[in-house]
């Protein structure tokens, strides 16, 4: 079996398995036409794909850490260790979860297509700049003085607006599907959502390897920002907030806000009635808890086990 075969392989199978699984579950008859049903496989697919490329082009600085560890700075200190990992990636972690106080209101007024597209373009471009910054240390380009010697720090900033784009992408899934999706069919849309979550994790760590293994560590980051910026094309031309919207139908999703034609909320009152909500805040403390667990696995276990020869 050719090497490149042998790497897709695995995901292959694996979406293979859950094409089936999903074809095989009992179907709910809402009354969806065929070309409805079509439609919203065509808004979603692109959508996900989309937010599986923001993953590839968030992970991809725990993906270049173990190349930044055999370039050195002047003082021939690595160009990043530890310490200057964890804090690029906790400032970045830190300005990711802020963001959602900002681009949450802002989706519920602007839609989940004007967010999906912000993230996928601030995302592409702020990964097209930290490439080119690696770029100009490899192949000592303009400025490659000033990178050296600042590297943290610029990386810190250029990563932290990467991760500012990159929360859109939540919210975007969210806004966007919920018109299209009954409640009664919102189960296995999350099945595929989970899906989508685990193919940008393959995107990012094994697409990354191979991309660090055979074309260098600038495409890393460069690689992501091609793709968010193909995607960005495709979302702007095909992916819609509603039905109405691409020419169909809007109907009634059966969820809490069906029926309810009042003032919209402001986004404190919304906040105060989700911090009063047991379910929300049980459900926002496991979502912490299994987050930390997540990325302590994703962000350091290799390096734990690089040096301890574990």
């Amino acid at each position: 079996m050719p090497a490149w075969l042998e790497q897709f392989a695995p995901i292959l199978i694996l979406l293979t398995v859950v094409g089936v699984v999903i074809t095989r579950l009992p179907s709910i008859d809402l009354g969806h036409s065929a070309a409805f049903k079509k439609r919203r496989i065509l808004n979603w697919l692109p959508l996900g794909l989309t937010y599986a490329f923001l993953y590839m082009g968030r992970y991809n600085l725990t993906v270049s850490k173990n190349a930044f560890e055999t370039m050195t700075r002047f003082d021939g200190s690595p160009m990043m260790g530890n310490d200057d990992f964890g804090i690029i990636f906790g400032v970045g972690t830190v300005i990711y979860g802020c963001s959602f106080l900002i681009n949450g209101p802002l989706t519920d007024r602007l839609g989940g297509r004007f967010s999906i597209l912000c993230g996928a373009a601030g995302s592409s471009v702020m990964n097209l700049v930290m490439g080119l910054v690696l770029w100009t240390l490899i192949s000592n380009g303009p400025g490659r003085d000033f990178c050296a010697e600042n590297f943290t720090a610029v990386f810190s900033i250029l990563y932290a607006m990467n991760m500012y784009f990159q929360s859109f992408g939540a919210v975007a899934i969210v806004k966007v599907n919920a018109p299209w999706f009954h409640v009664n069919e919102r189960g296995v849309f999350g099945a595929i959502f989970g899906i989508l979550i685990s193919l940008g994790i393959y995107f990012a760590f094994d697409w990354g390897f191979m991309i660090l293994k055979n074309v260098g560590l600038t495409w890393v980051f460069l690689v992501p920002a091609i793709l968010l910026a193909i995607f960005w094309v495709l979302d702007f031309n095909i992916v819609k907030n509603t039905p109405g919207e691409a020419g169909l139908t809007d109907f009634d999703t059966a969820d809490a806000s069906s029926g309810d034609d009042g003032p919209q909320l402001g986004s404190m009152a919304v906040f105060k009635i989700m911090l009063k909500n047991p379910v929300i805040m049980t459900i926002a403390g496991i979502e912490f808890c299994s987050g930390f667990l997540r990325q302590a696995i994703m962000q350091w276990y290799r390096t734990f086990a690089k040096q301890t020869d574990a």
